[in-house]
């Protein structure tokens, strides 16, 4: 590697850095948090009426849980941002179990999608594990192919023309642009379906092949970060000037719906973390505690709906 593959190099992951990889990045542990919850709710009661078991003695589920978890450490660092400008190194390994844990929870999804929504799949276990062993190979196989690919960019150095892209590829997030790739995806999952006659599954199966593929690179390529950044704090992003004199305490403010939702989904955690040490059955529980946890769950769900409804509404006008 010469010197100006060193420069390109360097220049290309300073820019990821601070854009695709930013530790500002966490702020999207919300998405995770979403989908995770739901995939939960229908392993749960899979692990239950499948192998009549306690979820929480199952190992999968206990490790999903700690996941959920993590995510929600994510998105509680994101509120201050000085911590997460400060303890960098720590932030990156956070958003890169962040990336590796949003991608578990879409293909967790496709697979309730594809094997849970149908009964006869459902009931054979063989069908999961064709599921689980291809999505493992498929994942696998393309990890490998990616750090062969990041191996060659390293020895020829970076374009700008890649570099560059990191920044339009951040800013356009929500284009329309994307926004007409996701309908496309969508578009071809039901096309396909279409024609066998298993939409879910079709589509369950094309949207699986088609995330693994997308997270695949971000994973090495923000892997590859993580070890930069532990050897070199030129690949760290500069503390913007706003953020240099706040406190954690002072950059929660409950009146927004993201700070809101956050604490009202970590005390109902607690709760249920409660309730489950000390072996409190909710089945059989007095009413007012039914009732108290019941009402806690409804009022997140619907200050939800509010928040969801009023986001939509203010940003019309």
């Amino acid at each position: 590697m010469n010197r100006q593959s060193e420069a390109l190099n360097k220049e290309y992951f300073q820019a990821l850095g601070s854009t695709r990889a930013s530790v500002r990045m966490l702020s999207l542990a919300w998405a995770g948090l979403f989908v995770l919850s739901i995939d939960l709710t229908h392993v749960y009661f899979f692990i239950k009426e499948q192998f009549t078991v306690d979820p929480f003695s199952n190992v999968p589920f206990l490790f999903l849980c700690l996941l959920l978890l993590l995510m929600l450490g994510c998105q509680i660092m994101s509120f201050s941002k000085t911590f997460i400008y400060k303890h960098q190194l720590f932030s990156t390994a956070m958003l890169f179990v962040l990336i590796n844990g949003i991608h578990l929870s879409l293909v967790l999804m496709d697979y309730i999608l594809t094997i849970l929504t149908n009964e006869v799949l459902k009931n054979s276990l063989i069908y999961s594990l064709i599921y689980w062993l291809s999505s493992i190979g498929l994942f696998m196989g393309l990890i490998v192919y990616n750090a062969s690919w990041l191996k060659k960019q390293l020895r020829k150095g970076f374009s700008e023309k890649r570099t560059t892209a990191n920044y339009i590829a951040f800013s356009s997030v929500y284009s329309k642009t994307s926004l007409w790739i996701i309908l496309g995806v969508t578009l071809l999952g039901g096309g396909l379906a279409s024609l066998s006659g298993y939409y879910l599954q079709t589509f369950g199966i094309v949207s699986n092949i088609v995330f693994i593929s997308a997270f695949s690179r971000l994973i090495v390529e923000v892997g590859y970060l993580l070890y930069l950044r532990s050897k070199d704090k030129t690949y760290w992003e500069e503390v913007p000037k706003e953020t240099k004199s706040q406190s954690f305490l002072k950059t929660i403010d409950l009146k927004k719906a993201k700070h809101r939702l956050t604490t009202e989904v970590v005390l109902f955690l607690t709760l249920a973390v409660c309730l489950k040490i000390l072996k409190i059955n909710v089945e059989n529980s007095p009413i007012w505690l039914i009732w108290t946890i019941r009402t806690f769950g409804y009022s997140i769900l619907l200050d939800t709906t509010i928040s969801f409804i009023y986001y939509q509404i203010k940003k019309k006008r």
